[in-house]
């Protein structure tokens, strides 16, 4: 079973990404643009209100967001789009998302999709107002996704997946965003082992995860102070992280290949960087991206 440290609310930091999304859309500068066109609907008034004011709009960005974090989920949000869609392209039996929040790429890929199920994992409270959401402003679900509402502290992962139709021993990919850091290490162990042990060897899981010295609060990185302060105040504090330099050891205890590993500088100069080598926008410095994949079963 895994288990949440909070409770089992709606997430305020699932609504902050929602907007966060939805106001990249309205970038001028296609190198920053947002690619989640559907982030919008899923907005109260009073958002939709400050989404389209551009004064407005600004002052979030570069006052009130926490340094960096704006542009980290502008660059997540395009990397994870892209290995969604390297999902698609292999014809993977299956990709599930983990904690979905307002995930849209199985609505915005629809059109790319050959067969693969996608099942979304998310708890009711944050599920239910979605679905209804999508209901409401008629936008076509399609039949290969599967929403899969889950009482972390009462129900089983492994059946709940079952009963959305997840297929055990076949090819798969897992995308896990915006969750570790929630979690204490038995969850993201427990969760990691379900994966090597249900799915094909060279199935893949892509999650992002802090630096364990955030935790401490030891201040190294570029606009830690703010972003730990602000997840601190919404009652959803971070609780696990992982070393710097430590990831790739971590995978392999646990049964994994690292194929790719992105730090934020990494980011900054894949996503933000122009002509002459500099990069235009700075990504807060706690979060790293990586993916991984299976290793053949003993």
């Amino acid at each position: 079973m895994v288990k949440r440290t909070k409770d089992e609310r709606a997430s305020s930091t699932a609504g902050y990404t929602c907007f966060s999304r939805a106001c990249a859309t309205r970038e001028q500068d296609e190198r920053f643009r947002g690619p989640d066109y559907l982030a919008e609907i899923f907005l109260p008034a009073f958002a939709k209100i400050t989404l389209n004011v551009p004064f407005l709009r600004k002052a979030f960005v570069s006052k009130i967001a926490p340094s960096g974090i704006y542009e980290y989920i502008i660059a997540r949000t395009k990397l994870l789009d892209e290995i969604f869609l390297e999902g698609l392209a292999k014809r993977v039996n299956q990709i599930v998302l983990l904690g979905a929040g307002m995930d849209t790429r199985a609505l915005r890929f629809a059109n790319q999709n050959r067969g693969t199920k996608i099942i979304e994992l998310d708890i009711e409270k944050t599920q239910r107002p979605k679905i209804e959401i999508l209901n409401r402003k008629q936008v076509k679900i399609p039949k290969e996704l599967v929403f899969a509402s889950i009482d972390f502290n009462k129900e089983s992962f492994s059946e709940v997946l079952m009963n959305a139709g997840y297929q055990r021993d076949q090819q798969s990919y897992f995308l896990w965003e915006g969750v570790t850091m929630y979690l204490h290490s038995e969850a993201v162990d427990s969760t990691l082992t379900y994966i090597r042990e249900s799915s094909q060897a060279g199935s893949c899981v892509t999650f992002d995860y802090i630096f364990a010295s955030v935790l401490r609060q030891e201040n190294k990185f570029y606009g830690e102070k703010e972003i730990f302060d602000t997840v601190s105040r919404a009652g959803e504090g971070w609780t696990f992280g992982i070393d710097e330099g430590e990831i790739e050891a971590f995978l392999s205890k646990r049964g994994f290949r690292m194929i790719s590993h992105y730090t934020p500088s990494e980011l900054e100069k894949r996503f933000f960087r122009v002509d002459d080598g500099s990069v235009l926008r700075n990504i807060n410095g706690t979060h790293c991206i990586v993916q991984a994949e299976v290793n053949e079963k003993d």
